[in-house]
């Protein structure tokens, strides 16, 4: 059957002067999907930092190169980042001499595509201090799901499920999970925690 979806194709146009290999055209892909920074100490020490772009809280498919499937919702802050710059990760005083074009179609979408596209955002998301290392908000719930009465781990729970209820209230969401093993052992284990 298939859930509605927008797929968008959109291209940054830049001065002649700014060479697709740059750091600045870098940078606008970095604004739109994210990364992860790597940080080296001089103790040996390597500390990685996830920064967040315009998608990075939502489910997204990449069928392409300059291309993307968001769910409906997504679509206004997309349009909003190509038209003004605005995002998460660089906090430009500008937009910058860029601007964007883009094409817009609405597509059904496979429940089992959307179910990868769930998947990862859950393991985009890190939390800290459930274990001696950060995990995945996936794994979080089910290690936190998994130790039963969860004392003293009260906070971690309400982040959890705070984290997690935009996400399992998604139409994406809804559609996806019944096709989805982790994901209905996900959605277990988030019930198990609001239930506590």
């Amino acid at each position: 059957m298939g859930v509605r979806s927008y797929f968008i194709q959109y291209k940054f146009i830049l001065p002649d002067t700014i060479k697709h290999s740059s750091y600045t055209y870098q940078k606008l892909f970095r604004a739109l999907y994210g990364y992860t920074q790597a940080v080296y100490k001089s103790n040996g020490k390597v500390y990685h930092y996830h920064r967040n772009g315009v998608l990075s809280d939502t489910p997204f498919l990449r069928p392409g190169k300059n291309c993307v499937i968001i769910p409906t919702p997504a679509l206004q802050k997309l349009v909003d980042f190509f038209k003004t710059g605005r995002n998460p990760t660089h906090r430009w005083k500008g937009k910058g001499d860029w601007k964007a074009v883009y094409y817009m179609n609405e597509k059904d979408v496979d429940e089992k595509k959307i179910a990868e596209a769930i998947t990862a955002l859950l393991n985009r998301f890190q939390i800290s201090g459930v274990s001696d290392k950060p995990l995945s908000l996936m794994e979080a719930a089910e290690y936190l799901s998994s130790q039963g009465a969860t004392k003293g781990k009260g906070d971690l729970n309400e982040i959890l499920i705070a984290q997690a209820k935009p996400i399992v209230d998604s139409d994406w969401f809804k559609a996806a999970a019944p096709v989805s093993k982790e994901l209905k052992g996900f959605y277990s284990s988030y019930k198990n925690l609001r239930e506590n």
